[in-house]
């Protein structure tokens, strides 16, 4: 049995579940902190979900495309993050769990994407994906805290 490869952050944060959630779920602010991309959904479960920057000329790139899988206002976000791009990824997909916790001092951001265990090149993807998240850190702390 393979041992499984999750990605993700714990952040304790100084700040109320309303703030983390409007960070997490309005475009304004995702793209403050998600590599310049709007995040873009209905918040319907099973619909599309995709982060799109937008270019100074107006055109825009989808960079990722998911299913919103669950939507608890406040508390929990589950997408399935279909991977593209190169052909390693093609057709792989992953969960990205986003829940916000209470916390004595504020909430604790929980961040989890993975499974990457059946991936090709599964360490590789694991540790990319992990980086991916040290990266953003600093902004969406910053983009929590901006909006309090």
């Amino acid at each position: 049995m393979k041992k499984p490869l999750w990605a993700g952050l714990k952040l304790p944060l100084k700040t109320s579940k309303e703030i983390v959630w409007s960070v997490l779920t309005e475009p304004k602010y995702t793209r403050q902190y998600m590599y310049n991309c709007a995040l873009k959904c209905n918040w319907s479960a099973g619909n599309e979900a995709q982060w799109v920057e937008q270019h100074p000329n107006g055109s825009e790139t989808v960079h990722v495309r998911g299913e919103l899988l669950e939507f608890a206002p406040y508390s929990r976000l589950l997408f399935t993050i279909f991977h593209q791009g190169n052909n390693v990824l093609n057709g792989q997909s992953s969960k990205l769990c986003f829940v916000i916790s209470s916390h004595n001092e504020g909430v604790i951001l929980t961040i989890k994407q993975g499974d990457f265990s059946s991936f090709p090149q599964a360490e590789e993807i694991h540790a990319e994906c992990q980086r991916g998240w040290e990266f953003v850190k600093k902004d969406l702390i910053a983009t929590c805290y901006k909006i309090t």
